[in-house]
């Protein structure tokens, strides 16, 4: 029994973290939930936790300035859902 409720909690933390926030957080911030996955993984494997913290503010503003530098507007709509 403990097993099958540690299973359980492990499934739902999975799936909450690895689709759910993603999915959420592009929607909030008008992004691909794709660059927004890619995104975390990439900063969580460059600087670990705190990458994880900070990979989707991180993003936001890569975004932002993309959108606003006329050379690198290509990049912003990449980003952009």
């Amino acid at each position: 029994m403990a097993l099958l409720v540690s299973g359980a909690s492990l499934l739902i933390h999975f799936i909450e973290a690895f689709l759910l926030t993603p999915w959420l957080t592009s929607r909030a911030n008008k992004m691909s939930p794709v660059a927004v996955f890619v995104g975390v993984l990439a900063w969580g494997w460059l600087w670990g936790v705190w990458g994880l913290l900070l990979g989707v503010p991180i993003l936001v503003v890569i975004k932002a300035i993309c959108e606003r530098v006329d050379d690198l507007k290509p990049v912003g709509e990449f980003l952009g859902a």
